[in-house]
């Protein structure tokens, strides 16, 4: 399920809150109800929409405050008017909130529209301001800010993973599909103990040019270069470039995934903010998440297809995977703790041989053009010979690969169809390809 999906009205292009019913989702304008009713579309079909803060009307908001609703009367028999109970709210405007100053969220706001303290609209805004603060009861993490990505490094593996998992151990909610209390213990106990994967500049270049032609892969046991996991490119891929992380866990009969965009500074947060939103809020926010059953197959379009050709490659044996050692500071912290030392694995394309491949000689009257290109191969079923003398046949499932002699460029439109197997016996329990 996508958990960044920003909806606006197609009416007035203002982004809409969602009030979620059990299964039911109702979308409504934000702070008042506007003169129409809401059209609800996928904002990214629409040429420009409004998504600002609720309070200051500057910065992108972050988070969303659940409130009572409020009324406001400007007189004795004057109207009163209704608020919504849904404030997206920027970071500034959230320290604020979170300080119990409504004083100051009023001045900040106030000045931005240019108001005068004395004026009949500040005093309105200062009402409606501490009725926020006041009556305030939860925040829940806003997914659909378009953070710029941040540089995410090895070493910062383990500073990542805790900020994730004090996320989720937190009280701010999160998305409904990922907000279960239980879960979210079950996966913050989990993702603290899994190994972590850092794929290099080089491989993660690769991936993203590769993926969108990538055939279908199976996800399974084989596949998968361990149980359960945390992988991170340094920068983002996927067709919306957003993916910068993907964790996984086992389930039953499959694996729960959770992809991530990164979090940087900029995109009209002030730099001395990002010290507040490291802690928290860390370096990641879930944008897609999916229960996969052993056996799925995802192609290059899926949401996690980055994932699916990272760990072809992988299989593949086209990388190497080298151990990791944190930094000085993390590795004392960890110690001090007595937790065990972080697992950090550094993915990474396998050096080239000094000399290029030595291409078989072709034999007298073939032919045949030699391959200039190494290209995607798609899996298939195979009937895999075994038993006493090899007289019984079993289906076995062939993961895509790529073809050809490793000194060679990379074809990214061609997919032709190849036998070819790796053993499981290539495998070592517990760690992706050596």
């Amino acid at each position: 399920m996508n958990l960044a999906t920003l909806i606006a009205c197609a009416t007035c292009r203002d982004a809409l809150t969602a009030d979620q019913h059990d299964d039911t989702i109702i979308y409504r304008h934000a702070v008042t109800e506007s003169d129409h009713q809401p059209r609800p579309v996928n904002a990214s079909l629409l040429k420009s929409v409004r998504n600002a803060c609720h309070t200051c009307t500057g910065a992108p908001p972050v988070w969303n405050y659940h409130t009572s609703r409020l009324q406001i009367g400007t007189s004795i028999d004057g109207p009163i008017e209704t608020y919504n109970e849904q404030w997206h709210v920027c970071l500034r405007c959230a320290q604020f909130i979170e300080a119990d100053d409504s004083d100051g969220l009023t001045a900040r706001c106030a000045g931005r529209m240019r108001w005068h303290p004395d004026s009949p609209d500040y005093a309105v805004l200062r009402l409606l301001h501490r009725g926020i603060v006041l009556s305030r009861n939860e925040r829940t993490l806003l997914t659909t800010t378009p953070w710029p990505p941040a540089r995410l490094t090895a070493e910062m593996l383990p500073k990542i993973r805790d900020r994730l998992t004090g996320l989720l151990r937190g009280p701010a909610n999160l998305p409904t599909p990922i907000n279960n209390t239980d879960q979210r213990q079950a996966l913050a106990a989990r993702l603290d103990l899994i190994p972590m994967y850092w794929i290099n500049h080089e491989y993660t270049a690769q991936v993203q040019a590769l993926t969108a032609n990538q055939p279908t892969a199976w996800i399974n046991d084989e596949l998968a270069p361990s149980e359960a996991g945390l992988l991170v490119w340094p920068e983002p891929v996927g067709h919306s470039s957003q993916l910068a992380a993907v964790s996984w866990t086992p389930q039953a009969d499959g694996w729960h995934f959770i992809g991530y965009r990164s979090v940087g500074a900029g995109a009209g947060v002030d730099q001395d903010l990002m010290q507040s939103v490291r802690h928290e809020i860390g370096w990641l926010v879930p944008i897609h998440a999916e229960y996969i059953a052993r056996g799925t197959g995802i192609d290059g379009d899926h949401p996690l297809g980055p994932l699916a050709t990272t760990w072809l490659f992988i299989h593949q044996r086209m990388t190497e995977t080298v151990a990791a050692k944190p930094d000085k500071s993390t590795a004392k912290a960890y110690a001090r703790a007595k937790r065990p030392a972080p697992d950090i694995r550094v993915v990474q394309i396998q050096p080239r041989s000094a000399e290029p491949a030595r291409h078989a000689e072709p034999a007298a009257g073939r032919t045949r053009a030699k391959p200039t290109h190494r290209f995607w191969v798609s899996g298939h079923e195979r009937n895999q010979a075994y038993g006493p003398g090899r007289s019984l046949r079993q289906k076995i499932e062939i993961q895509p690969f790529l073809k050809g002699d490793e000194d060679l460029p990379i074809k990214l439109s061609t997919t032709v169809r190849i036998l070819g197997r790796r053993t499981d016996d290539d495998r070592t329990p517990g760690t992706s390809s050596e």
